[in-house]
């Protein structure tokens, strides 16, 4: 993984599709990127796993690209999944409460 490792999330969330809430799941997150000289995060990259217990189905009739982890802070990630093991990734960055 380029840059450092910022910030390690482990929690349970909702994942959503636009307003509909398809499950609450445990999540376990990786925050990678590097400062720039401003301080702000320059192409940060999180990853991690989800279980997808129970809503696999939901996820691939909603389409792999069209969801929101809600983490346990309030914070939002647009995320796609990557394998049928539950593994995500993020598309952009961390977004507050």
């Amino acid at each position: 993984m380029a840059g450092r490792l910022l910030e390690e999330l482990n929690g349970v969330g909702e994942v959503k599709v636009g307003d509909t809430v398809l499950r609450s799941v445990r999540y376990q997150l990786e925050v990678w990127g590097e400062g720039t000289h401003d301080g702000q995060l320059a192409h940060p990259v999180i990853e991690g796993h989800i279980d997808l217990t129970g809503i696999g189905e939901a996820v691939v009739l909603a389409g792999p690209d069209s969801l929101t982890l809600t983490l346990e802070d309030g914070r939002r990630l647009l995320f796609s999944v990557a394998d049928t093991g539950g593994k995500i990734v993020g598309r952009g960055i961390l977004e507050a409460a």
